[in-house]
């Protein structure tokens, strides 16, 4: 009996085709064709790096585990019969890895590393193939390795996970999804566990995917338990499902939350920047707000878009000096920037008191008195005293109420 890992990526279309669901039917399918195997644990779901702007739709890759009599030719084979019925076509990248073969810690302490150089930087085509060559994967496909083999890398890195129950529609169903919106919108909002799947704004349910993938929903939480008990709940307000699945995942867990000085971001690279906010924010129509920040290595400009709103609205009201943690990417820049860092979550870690200068109090009531003119002094509206010579403004600090974080 061999245990092997399998990393899929690659299997999105534009007409309703998705890794996840592929991953259910080519399981169905070697099931079906060879039988002597077993599924060990979750099927785990791997999000990527989401500043790759040449990223499948999803921008995420599968790996299972099995157990069984099955050696890499059996694999490879069935993925490419399972991917012509699938989609018509051969599609897609399959990595198999003997779990034997790969259960020496360097192997894995490889594998696991460049899962995580995938959730956070770019990754050249070149460095997944000679890892997989390095630890002895078996490769069928091109252009989706990266993912197939950050999926696998997953499955040894020992991070933090979530879980993500998916439901596919009966591919009969076209069009818009049939679903009570109001009640399954309802029902998830009752379980502290589930996040993520109800939208801030009206309730809109974020869970239901709008586009022609063959998702029906996708319900995100901590404890697997109280998703099948959703799941269970809310099934009846919606249309027949075809199949669903359990998947453990690394999304929402900040895998990407890598410490970085401000000099060593690069283009797409994800990250953890500190540094101290230079000059007042920028806002941009529709509520975008911009703000400079510099450590030891340099400085950079970081955008709070309106979609992050509170943290828009926080950023909107930091000022020079305020001392912040951003966890975001760098991208491509627009005019004189040559890159930009776009924030995902901040922390503010130092708001100084805000100095304001006021005028100084009238002798006679004690009213704050107001300017008479230019180079004419001081007159209180209250009495209407008069003061020509100099008189020196108040200085008083105001404490800015601000939320430490994360926002």
């Amino acid at each position: 009996m061999n245990k092997l890992i399998i990393g899929l990526d690659g299997y999105d279309s534009n007409f309703s085709g998705c890794t996840t669901h592929f991953t259910l039917f080519f399981l169905h399918y070697l099931k079906k064709s060879l039988k002597q195997f077993r599924l060990i644990g979750d099927p785990l779901l791997v999000r990527l790096n989401p500043n790759i702007p040449f990223k499948t739709r999803g921008n995420a890759s599968v790996s299972v585990m099995l157990e069984g009599n099955l050696s890499y030719e059996d694999v490879l084979r069935a993925a490419d019969e399972a991917s012509m019925i699938y989609s018509f076509e051969k599609k897609g990248t399959i990595a198999v890895a003997m779990l034997d073969y790969v259960s020496d810690e360097k192997k894995r302490r490889v594998l696991s590393d460049f899962y995580r150089k995938s959730v956070t930087d770019f990754v050249p085509h070149k460095l997944a193939e000679e890892i997989a060559e390095e630890v002895g994967v078996a490769v069928e496909g091109y252009k989706s390795l990266v993912g197939a083999l950050a999926s696998i890398g997953y499955a040894f890195s020992g991070d933090d996970s979530t879980f993500e129950l998916l439901a596919y529609r009966d591919p009969r169903n076209m069009g818009e999804r049939s679903v009570d919106r109001e009640y399954v919108a309802r029902e998830l909002l009752a379980y502290e566990s589930l996040f993520n799947n109800v939208g801030k704004k009206k309730n809109r349910l974020i869970a239901i995917p709008r586009g022609p993938d063959p998702v029906l929903i996708g319900i995100r939480g901590i404890d697997k338990r109280d998703l099948l008990k959703a799941f269970a709940k809310i099934s009846p307000h919606m249309e027949k499902s075809s199949s669903w699945c359990v998947f453990r995942s690394n999304q929402h867990t900040d895998p990407h939350a890598v410490p970085r000085k401000i000099g060593e971001l690069r283009v797409y690279r994800m990250g953890v920047i500190e540094g101290v906010v230079v000059g007042k924010p920028v806002i941009k129509k529709g509520g975008h707000a911009f703000l400079r920040i510099k450590d030891a290595s340099g400085d950079i400009e970081v955008a709070f878009y309106k979609e992050t709103n509170p943290m828009n609205v926080v950023a909107s009201k930091l000022i020079s000096g305020d001392v912040l943690r951003v966890l975001g990417g760098a991208v491509d820049g627009k005019g004189d920037e040559a890159m930009i860092f776009e924030a995902e979550k901040l922390w503010v870690l130092r708001a100084f008191d805000l100095e304001v200068k006021l005028n100084p109090k009238c002798p006679k009531c004690g009213a704050r008195m107001e300017s008479a003119g230019k180079e004419k002094g001081f007159k209180c509206p209250k009495c209407g005293y008069r003061f020509r010579g100099k008189l020196e403004k108040e200085t008083i600090f105001l404490k800015r109420e601000l939320p430490s974080g994360p926002i």
